[in-house]
């Protein structure tokens, strides 16, 4: 088995003012899948529920995507996550970094 590093990223789907998407999770799932493709870096996206506390204090239920990037890619993760969340209109995205074990089987 090879250690490597995995970054998830977890962009919630919700339009914070209008409570509802705005952009659709399909429409964020398919600028996702375009722009790995594009770049030819390994990911996987996964369709999640999330929850998270607004800084108005409110709490949010919501469609999420969590998107696993596998490896070392030279991409500055922080800043696509930041990028999706500007897109989705989002206050934050959150990243999570850890080192796997991998092998291709």
């Amino acid at each position: 088995m090879k250690e490597t590093t995995e970054f998830e990223i977890y962009i919630g789907c919700n339009d914070p003012q209008a409570q509802d998407e705005i952009v659709s999770r399909e429409e964020l799932e398919d600028l996702v899948v375009s722009f790995f493709d594009r770049n030819h870096i390994d990911f996987s996206l996964v369709q999640a529920k999330g929850g998270y506390l607004q800084e108005n204090g409110v709490f949010v239920l919501e469609d999420s995507l969590c998107i696993s990037i596998i490896g070392d890619p030279d991409l500055d993760i922080l800043g696509l996550a930041k990028g999706l969340a500007m897109y989705m209109n989002q206050e934050k995205a959150m990243v999570v970094r850890k080192t796997v074990a991998s092998k291709i089987c």
